[in-house]
């Protein structure tokens, strides 16, 4: 039966995606968090998500392919230097597979989180004539929507929550809230990085209101999933988009009021200076990380391996009664660094740098968008000092979107 349908959605997506292959992209955008529905096609392991993005990928590869190449050699040309570190990242990431223990698993997470997001990337660039940055921006507003919803319904109601969720699991989260996922923080870092681009799209007249009502719904459910890691990535995206916007006086004085409280509020002190048990268990963890990294020169340059941080970092010296078992160091370079080597972190880097530089120039010609997309950059780096802002299926998508739309 599972096989039946994934093949019937897969026909019928496929269908759409030649009808009308702007609407299938969209589709499969705000589709991003289904990678939560899993099953087995045979012994293969795969996701409503794959399935989505392998139909649409299908579809472009026969239909649009040849004549989207020579649009891909445009961008070649135009961005040499950018192309030439997706490269060298994507062939870092592959080495990753070859460092893990556990190389059949890797490979299944490398396909998720490298192969298939890079590919929707360049298919993103293949199509930038037909679907532009302000269709993605709309895509992806859209896409919060469903999760925005479903927070809010499980604050009213104590209920919808994930299934793989544990009773314990539910009490330990203390009255936040996880949507479709399993984690409170899941929802800042799929939402915030998109709230700048959702501040950009008011500007259209058409949609405005929608935009305002997603905008509403994208902020509630992040002030209820209580993460701290996404509120002050939005602060600081709020702050940088002041200063683009020369209120600079007005950001000295926040930045000093914000300062003063700090000193006097004892728990938000203890936030900023990882006093708190969050903070001082990241601080933990990325000290696990940083001796493993250290210990030998080939764990210094190739890391742990694809889905190994767990087993070769944290298990052999962590005290679980005090740190529960984790998959990541929680931060963006250590995150990198840990997976898929010291290079590949690096050339993740130089991917954000560039897509910084190309921002700066959007802004000097545009802005209203090229300050949106900064303050995504903004939003993305900062929530990542703290958490995984790449390493999860809907996660790597984004990533990949918001970088094709700052080219586009």
């Amino acid at each position: 039966m599972v096989l039946f349908i994934a093949i019937l959605y897969f026909v019928l997506l496929s269908w759409l995606a030649t009808k009308n292959f702007k609407t299938a992209v969209g589709l499969l955008i705000c589709a991003l968090p289904s990678y939560f529905i899993r099953f087995n096609i045979g012994p293969l392991p795969t996701s409503a998500l794959e399935i989505t993005f392998g139909s649409i990928f299908l579809v472009w590869l026969i239909k649009y392919g040849r004549n989207d190449l020579v649009e891909l050699e445009n961008f070649y040309r135009e961005q040499r230097f950018l192309c030439w570190a997706i490269k060298a990242f994507f062939i870092f990431s592959i080495l990753g597979i070859f460092i893990s223990s556990h190389h059949v698993q890797a490979l299944g997470i490398w396909r998720a989180y490298f192969l298939e997001p890079i590919l929707f990337f360049i298919l993103l660039i293949g199509r930038r004539r037909n679907i532009g940055s302000q269709d993605l921006i709309w895509f992806l507003s859209l896409s919060t929507v469903s999760i925005s919803v479903l927070a809010i319904m499980q604050k009213l109601t104590g209920q919808f929550f994930s299934p793989t969720l544990r009773p314990q699991d539910l009490a330990d989260l203390h009255g936040r809230v996880t949507s479709f996922f399993t984690s409170p923080n899941a929802i800042g870092l799929y939402i915030a990085p998109i709230v700048p681009l959702m501040v950009y799209g008011l500007k259209d007249e058409k949609r405005k209101k929608f935009y305002w009502a997603i905008i509403f719904l994208a902020l509630i459910a992040i002030v209820l999933s209580f993460s701290e890691g996404a509120w002050v990535a939005l602060a600081v995206g709020a702050l940088l988009a002041l200063c683009l916007n020369r209120k600079r006086k007005m950001v000295v004085g926040i930045l000093v009021v914000g300062l003063i409280v700090a000193v006097l509020v004892a728990p938000l002190r203890k936030n900023l200076m990882f006093q708190n048990q969050s903070g001082h268990n990241r601080l933990v963890l990325w000290n696990y990380t940083w001796n493993y990294l250290t210990k030998t020169p080939k764990n210094f340059i190739f890391g742990a391996g694809i889905k190994d941080w767990f087993d070769k970092v944290q298990k052999p010296v962590n005290d679980f009664t005090k740190i529960e078992p984790l998959l990541f160091p929680h931060n963006t370079f250590l995150n990198f660094w840990s997976e898929i080597g010291l290079f590949g972190m690096i050339l993740f880097v130089l991917v954000y740098v560039f897509a910084l530089k190309e921002s700066i120039k959007k802004y000097y010609g545009n802005k209203i968008l090229g300050g949106a997309v900064l303050c995504m950059l903004a939003v993305f780096m900062v929530h990542g000092m703290v958490d995984v802002p790449y390493f999860k299926n809907d996660l790597s998508f984004l990533w990949w979107t918001l970088v094709a739309i700052i080219f586009i």
